[in-house]
């Protein structure tokens, strides 16, 4: 275990998954210098005293949450993907669904992650965070992946982004209309959307025969 990791060992998961909760939320919306330690140890139901007990500072309470943000993504995604799946549609679609359901856990996973990673490169992320699985993006588009199951004419990095895309964007819809209480979480519906873009993108994409 890691000493950052460390910092919330000893606390109960229901406690531990609420201060990260609540403080994904602040630095989600807030830019770093504006976002309150009052406003996250209200909505964590703690006193400022044990959040400064935990964290030190509220510089290490954020190094903290990037920690995480990185470390459940990508332990999730190792752990339930399908490896030995060598269709992309398939695998894609595994990816889509589990970090759905992770973002349904922590609300803030999905805005937190965005806002303190899109200007940084992956060798910065790297840098700051040694332990970072570099190597799975690329895993995900090509361990065991048939790419002869592709039309000859089809350029293959670029179908792989519009299938990425494509299926991300779903996925974003529904957190925006869960979190909004437009609609209720429905993983069977969700399921069947996802599955109507696959089997639309599969007819573009793959060779007749190959679905």
């Amino acid at each position: 275990m890691t000493i950052i990791e460390d910092l919330l060992a000893n606390i109960d998961e229901e406690k531990k998954l609420n201060i990260i909760n609540s403080a994904m939320k602040e630095f989600s919306k807030q830019s770093f210098q504006s976002a309150s330690t009052n406003t996250i140890v209200k909505e964590a139901g703690i006193s400022k005293g044990s959040l400064y007990h935990y964290f030190g500072t509220k510089e290490k309470l954020y190094e903290y949450l990037e920690y995480f943000a990185i470390k459940i993504i990508a332990e999730n995604i190792i752990n339930k993907v399908n490896w030995n799946q060598q269709d992309i549609f398939t695998r894609i679609k595994e990816v889509s669904l589990i970090k759905f359901n992770l973002f349904q856990e922590l609300p803030y996973l999905s805005d937190f992650s965005l806002k303190v990673f899109e200007n940084k490169s992956a060798e910065e992320i790297m840098h700051k965070h040694p332990d970072f699985p570099l190597a799975l993006y690329s895993q995900l588009y090509n361990q065991n992946i048939d790419y002869s199951l592709f039309k000859d004419e089809v350029d293959v990095k670029k179908a792989i982004d519009i299938i990425r895309w494509t299926i991300e964007k779903c996925g974003d819809e529904y957190r925006r209309k869960i979190a909004e209480n437009k609609m209720a979480f429905d993983y069977k519906a969700i399921e069947k959307e996802i599955y109507g873009y696959i089997d639309m993108l599969k007819d573009s994409f793959y060779k007749k025969g190959e679905k």
